[in-house]
């Protein structure tokens, strides 16, 4: 599957411990024997005619490919080109949100971490931004030595005529728009839980001890007898709410306000920090939703699904009402998806719904989930007639490539590499 492939590449890439051998070093940076395999893999899922070339000189043209992509990062290490922290961060939050969406929600993305990699969201989180830091810095190099141009039609129609036998087929596609309710404690146990929480920090500031009163008024059962202890933390395993109040006090501070999580209201202290980790301790008043706030949520949501497929403005109702601001913004719209990368209960859904329809609303840790399947389209080739823009975006990356690679050409002459194995020999290592 595209999103174990995913996942997998951001694990080899993290520096995780080289059991399986290595099949190439390029100056200091190790190509995995599974770091080949999963590229064969990925290259013949998109290029089909790859699987008739001969496995020996399949391994070697890949590798070679590997090669010269560590090349480009060994140089852009060389030139110091480095990815600001913020930037790297929003990298990975967009690949993870991209990745949940596929899955078909969090539940179905964590398990799939757990399953196939053993990894929480947070430690795959701390991974991915290594991979996420050294493409950026690769595209930093190729921005710096080779300029971005649009190709001319000539140059578009000559890319299509030369490599059209090799293009992959366009796989069957669906777009997908969507609505999230979050299932919320009505206001009224709001109000309430917020003012014990102002009430608690007017007792600190006269005060009283953030353990004692942590043993007496949270709500959390997990850290409550440690006096709210919660123990050392990294980056982005907790609510990213809680995290930004923790990490912008100073150790052995608390909150000045009530900081608000999914959970409920907070109190926190931060009480220490070392390295990439960060302790706090702190005082919950839950706001955990209770079968009445999940009735008045499905009563929105079923009311929703029936005005749209009625004829409804569905793009407006997603302004209005959904709870993911992002998507929500552009009248719900997800984007177009290969119908083959849906998956496990969510690609099911998708294929019950008929175009143009709403389905059912989905239940979700978050609360719930409407799907409208707004357009299909079946597998094709593609076409200058049809797929202009793409073919020209193609045409300019593949001019850029042939640029760049004259510069590669130049960097192999400087950066040592040592192929390990013969490709006969990875061949029977990967199994083909």
């Amino acid at each position: 599957m595209i999103l174990h492939a995913l996942i997998v590449s951001a694990l080899v890439s993290a520096g995780l411990p080289p059991a399986d051998g290595i099949a190439a070093l390029v100056a200091d940076q190790p190509i995995l024997v599974s770091d080949l395999s999963e590229a064969v893999r990925y290259q013949v899922g998109v290029n089909p005619a790859l699987a008739k070339v001969a496995p020996a000189a399949r391994c070697e043209r890949v590798l070679e490919q590997l090669i010269e992509d560590k090349i480009l990062f060994v140089r852009a290490k060389a030139e110091s080109l480095e990815v600001a922290e913020v930037e790297a961060s929003q990298r990975v939050e967009q690949k993870i949100g991209e990745m949940i969406e596929r899955a078909g929600g969090m539940e179905s993305f964590s398990k799939v971490l757990k399953d196939k990699a053993g990894l929480s969201l947070g430690q795959y989180r701390f991974r991915l931004a290594k991979q996420v830091r050294e493409e950026r810095m690769k595209e930093k190099l190729r921005d710096k030595y080779v300029a971005k141009s649009e190709p001319a039609r000539e140059e578009v129609l000559a890319f299509f005529r030369e490599y059209k036998d090799s293009m992959p087929m366009l796989p069957d596609q669906v777009k997908l728009s969507q609505i999230t309710l979050k299932v919320s404690a009505d206001s009224a146990r709001d109000n309430a839980a917020f003012r014990k929480a102002i009430e608690t920090i007017e007792r600190l500031r006269k005060g009283a001890d953030f353990a004692v009163l942590a043993k007496e008024l949270s709500q959390d059962p997990g850290s409550k007898d440690a006096g709210g202890d919660i123990g050392f933390m990294k980056r982005g395993e907790l609510d990213p709410a809680y995290e930004k109040a923790a990490l912008a006090l100073e150790s052995g501070r608390y909150t000045q306000g009530p900081v608000k999580s999914r959970f409920g209201w907070h109190v926190i202290e931060l009480v220490s920090r070392r390295d990439q980790e960060f302790r706090t301790r702190h005082i919950l008043f839950a706001l955990l939703p209770d079968s009445k706030d999940s009735a008045r949520a499905k009563n929105v949501a079923d009311s929703l699904r029936r005005m749209a497929n009625a004829g409804g403005d569905f793009a407006a109702m997603a302004r209005t009402w959904s709870a993911e601001k992002a998507s929500a913004s552009f009248g719900g719209v997800l984007g177009w998806y290969p119908e083959g990368e849906l998956q496990g209960q969510f690609r099911d859904l998708i294929a019950g719904i008929a175009t143009g329809k709403v389905g059912d609303a989905v239940p979700t840790p978050e609360g719930l989930l409407l799907v409208r399947v707004d357009e299909r389209l079946q597998s094709r080739k593609l076409s200058p007639e049809e797929d202009w823009t793409r073919l020209s975006q193609l045409a300019s990356q593949n001019l850029s490539n042939r640029r760049l690679m004259v510069w590669v050409e130049r960097w192999k002459t400087m950066v040592p590499v040592d192929r390990r194995m013969k490709p006969a020999d990875l061949a029977k290592r990967i199994g083909l």
